[in-house]
């Protein structure tokens, strides 16, 4: 979600009040960020999964366990609530204002135009779809390490604990290299590769070479111990200790990315609507609220509260409203016209999150200095 080139020589400009509070070190409040953006959620609900149904994915909402069928319930509602609209709020950031809209005219214009042919394209060329949906699942952990990588040196820098460009440069590949060797394992065993999406017939595009997997494990266990090294070093060298909601949050997505068989499945149901989903809605909502103006007198510090409140709710509301005019209305509409719905709604999948992960990776950098204020304030 957020790239940098951020270190300790060019640390945010902070309000009045934060010069004497500090910045926040928190998104939104320590509970909400220990549950819904570092992960606790995703491991609390793993863990209630196994304790009650063992290493089954709840699939049945009229029989089983009562504890099955409410986990159901929320991870239906949450795909809604969180996951489905959370590629809303992109259009919300890219469309804000009139300073948005000339910034990131390419994004919110060339691009998103691009959207159009390529969704037409996918709902009528036989196996276009399946293609689209494969590249999607192929690429997707990549987009969750790299808004997992963000959201972690947002909390490193909150607490005062920077990085030095190598540093930080170790700690980007190592979380590259962690996606890596999950693509490249998709790539590599037919077994761990996608083969039908909710209706939608994958292909395969592999198998990758053996050495190249050899290769690419290599490289991500030398990257491993490098970026602990760093942390150790930080800890002795210069007393700083790596606050635990950027470890909570790379944890969990090494786990989300390195498990298999059902774990995965498991972990992938809930992961999208309790981990990524609310993450980007957090920082999103937050941003939303410094850059339109927090009530006058309020700092960062009573961020929480206003998460509550009517300005907030209603951005929330408006990203939840159109994710179920993109997943649920626009897969209806076409399938009344006689196409397969969940090729429709596969293509919505796939075209939406082509452009949320370009434009993703553009609109949240650290090295931008209004970006920055905003993020960390």
């Amino acid at each position: 979600m957020v790239s940098s080139t951020f270190t300790q020589a060019n640390a945010p400009e902070v309000s009045k009040v934060q010069e004497t509070q500090g910045p926040y070190p928190w998104i939104i409040n320590p509970g909400f960020d220990f549950f819904f953006i570092a992960g606790g959620a995703v491991w609390v609900l793993f863990a209630i999964n196994y304790l009650y149904l063992g290493l089954r994915i709840p699939i049945d909402p009229t029989s089983g366990p009562v504890v099955g069928r409410w986990l159901i319930v929320l991870t239906l509602i949450g795909q809604h609530l969180t996951a489905d609209s959370h590629n809303a709020a992109t259009y919300l950031r890219i469309y804000g204002s009139e300073k948005d809209k000339k910034q990131f005219r390419f994004y919110g214009k060339w691009l998103a135009l691009s959207c159009i042919p390529l969704f037409f394209f996918g709902i009528n060329v036989p196996g276009l779809a399946g293609a689209l949906v494969y590249t999607y699942l192929v690429t997707v952990i990549w987009h969750y390490a790299a808004q997992s990588f963000g959201i972690s040196l947002i909390y490193c820098y909150k607490a005062g604990y920077y990085f030095s460009n190598t540093e930080k440069e170790i700690f980007r590949w190592f979380t590259m290299a962690l996606a890596g060797v999950v693509i490249t394992r998709l790539l590599t065993f037919q077994e761990f590769s996608p083969r039908n999406f909710y209706g939608v017939e994958c292909p395969y595009w592999g198998p990758l070479p053996l050495w190249f997997m050899g290769g690419m494990c290599a490289l991500f266990l030398t990257l491993t111990a490098a970026f602990v090294a760093v942390i150790i070093k930080k800890a002795i060298v210069e007393r700083k200790i790596i606050p635990f909601a950027s470890i909570l949050c790379m944890a969990t997505v090494a786990l989300l990315g390195l498990s298999w068989g059902t774990v995965s499945a498991i972990l992938w149901l809930y992961v999208p609507c309790v981990y990524h989903g609310t993450q980007y809605l957090a920082v999103t909502t937050s941003y939303y609220l410094k850059e339109r103006g927090l009530p006058e007198g309020v700092s960062t510090w009573d961020i929480g509260a206003q998460f509550l409140k009517g300005p907030a709710l209603g951005f929330i509301g408006m990203t939840v409203l159109i994710g179920c005019f993109l997943y649920i209305g626009i897969p209806h509409i076409f399938s009344s016209l006689g196409y397969n719905q969940s090729v429709v709604a596969g293509v919505v999948l796939a075209t939406v999150n082509y452009h949320h992960f370009i434009t993703d990776a553009a609109i949240w950098r650290l090295k931008d200095p209004a970006c920055r204020k905003l993020l960390l304030a």
